[in-house]
């Protein structure tokens, strides 16, 4: 599942690029631009950012404030790393819940310019935070059985 994702960020960073440049050059060399070339780029980075963000969560890259913890002890560090994971994945099931839900309101409307369902687009919270609760529990979990600091560094060092 991890190699798929990385493969679709890839492959869809790569469209984006492809889609701005082109735009870019249709604009101003040609002056005609795409009427659909910065909705589809918009629409693409939400993809790309929501499965970006479960490999944040599986290397321990998410956003932290980490200065003070390095001067607890183990426990207390195990302790605050489980308590930040544990609100990283009610957050998450937050969002999978209020995707879905949004996604049945809205899903059948229209884009502007591409025309698409607007629940393809907003299909990416439901799979990207599915996603990103597994890999919180597979990070609670590593935690959860560590058992000395050394130890834990070693899965951070190991996830980068």
């Amino acid at each position: 599942m991890r190699k798929i994702n990385y493969h679709l960020i890839i492959f869809l960073f790569s469209i984006q690029v492809l889609v701005v440049f082109s735009q870019v050059i249709w604009r101003f060399v040609f002056n005609d631009p795409f009427p659909w070339s910065e909705e589809l780029a918009r629409y693409l980075q939400v993809w790309i950012i929501l499965l970006t963000s479960t490999v944040c969560i599986q290397k321990s890259k998410h956003l932290a404030v980490d200065y003070l913890t390095h001067r607890l002890s183990f426990k207390l560090q195990r302790l605050f790393k489980l308590i930040s994971m544990v609100g990283i994945t009610s957050y998450i099931l937050v969002v999978i819940i209020f995707g879905i839900q949004f996604i049945l309101v809205v899903g059948a409307q229209r884009t502007p310019a591409l025309q698409i369902p607007i629940g393809c687009i907003y299909f990416a919270f439901p799979i990207a935070g599915i996603h990103m609760f597994f890999e919180s529990l597979i990070v609670m979990i590593k935690v959860v059985n560590t058992h000395s600091i050394a130890e834990l560094n070693r899965i951070k060092a190991a996830a980068e």
